[in-house]
C-alpha cells in the first residue's frame, strides 16, 4: 500500500469514528491549545537586583589615616563619621584662626576713636559759628581727622569679616579630614588600615544600602503595555530556599528602546526589610498576556 492510499484511510476512519462535529471540536481544542501556550499565557522576563543605593567612598583630600571608625558588616547612619585623617596642622590652623577672629581690641579703638572724633569735630564747629578762635584751617583739619578715623573703622570691619571667612574655611579644611556616610547603609568594604596613605579616587569605603532594592530588566516593545510607572507588580527572587516572591512598584520605564535587541528597560523598586532579596542575584516577573519574543 502507497503512504498515500494509507493516509486516506486513516482520515476514512477517524472521520466515521468521530463524526463531522467531534472532529471539529477537537481541532478547535488543539488550535486553543496552541493559542494559550503561544499568546495567553503569562511570559517570565529575568532581571537583576540592585541595591538603591551603593556608593564607592573615596577621601576629598590626601593624608594618612588616623582613626577607621566601622568595620565591614556595621550598619551606619547618615552623617556618622567613618573614617579619619590626620589634622594636626588643621587643628592648629583653625585656632590660630579663631584667636585672630576673636580679637577686636583694635576695632574697639577704631569705634572709640570716632566717637571722639566726630564730638571733637561737634564742639569746634560750634565755637567756629560764635566765635573766630579757631581757623577754617584748623577747622578742615579736624573734619579731615574724623573722615581719616570713619574709613579706618570700615577697613577693620572688612577685614573682621575676612577674619571670619579665612576662619569657616580653616573649619571646613579639618572637616574634611573626617569621612562621614551620606547616606544610612551597612559597610561592605573597608580596606584601609590605620597609618595607610589615602588620596582622592582611591576606593576607601563601601556602603550599601538594601533595605529597598531595584530589580532592572528589559522589555519588547509588545510587553511595555503591561507595566507603567507607578503599577505594582510581582516578582520572584532567587534565594537559598527557592524562590521568594515580593510586590513592587514600578519607578522607571526608559522611553528609549536599545536599538540592537530593541528592549526597553525597566525598574522597579521592592521593599527589603529583611534583607532576603540579596542584590546581584535573580529576579523572575511574569507578565499575563505578554508574548515573549522568539
Amino acid at each position: 500500500m502507497t503512504p498515500g492510499a494509507f493516509l486516506a484511510g486513516a482520515r476514512t476512519r477517524l472521520w466515521q469514528a468521530l463524526g463531522p462535529l467531534d472532529l471539529a471540536r477537537s481541532f478547535a481544542s488543539a488550535l486553543l491549545a496552541v493559542g494559550v501556550c503561544g499568546v495567553v499565557q503569562a511570559a517570565e522576563y529575568v532581571g537583576l537586583v540592585h541595591p538603591l543605593s551603593d556608593i564607592q567612598m573615596s577621601v576629598p583630600v590626601a593624608g594618612v589615616v588616623q582613626r577607621v571608625l566601622v568595620k565591614p558588616g556595621q550598619w551606619v547612619r547618615e552623617g556618622q563619621a567613618l573614617l579619619e585623617l590626620d589634622s594636626t596642622v588643621q587643628q592648629l590652623e583653625l585656632r590660630r584662626r579663631g584667636i585672630i577672629v576673636e580679637d577686636e581690641s583694635e576695632l574697639a579703638a577704631s569705634r572709640a576713636r570716632v566717637e571722639v572724633m566726630a564730638e571733637l569735630q561737634r564742639m569746634m564747629e560750634s565755637v567756629a559759628n560764635t566765635t573766630s578762635s579757631i581757623s577754617r584751617e584748623e577747622l578742615l583739619k579736624q573734619r579731615l581727622e574724623t573722615v581719616s578715623a570713619n574709613g579706618r573703622l570700615v577697613q577693620l570691619q572688612t577685614q573682621k569679616r575676612r577674619e571670619q571667612v579665612e576662619f569657616d574655611q580653616a573649619k571646613s579644611d579639618l572637616g574634611q579630614r573626617t569621612l562621614r556616610a551620606p547616606v544610612a547603609g551597612m559597610v561592605v568594604d573597608a580596606p584601609l588600615e590605620v597609618g595607610e596613605w589615602a588620596k582622592p579616587g582611591d576606593n576607601v569605603l563601601r556602603i550599601v544600602d538594601a533595605t529597598n532594592v531595584e530589580l532592572r530588566f528589559s522589555l519588547p516593545l509588545e510587553a511595555l503595555a503591561a507595566v507603567r510607572v507607578g503599577a505594582k507588580l510581582s516578582a520572584g527572587f532567587e534565594s537559598g530556599r527557592g524562590l521568594i516572591t515580593a510586590e513592587g512598584q514600578v519607578q522607571f520605564v526608559s522611553p528609549v528602546a536599545d536599538p540592537a535587541s530593541g528592549l526597553s528597560e525597566v525598574r522597579a523598586v521592592f521593599a527589603n526589610p529583611r534583607g532576603l532579596l540579596r542584590p546581584g542575584v535573580k529576579g523572575i516577573l511574569k507578565l499575563p498576556g505578554a508574548q515573549r519574543p522568539n
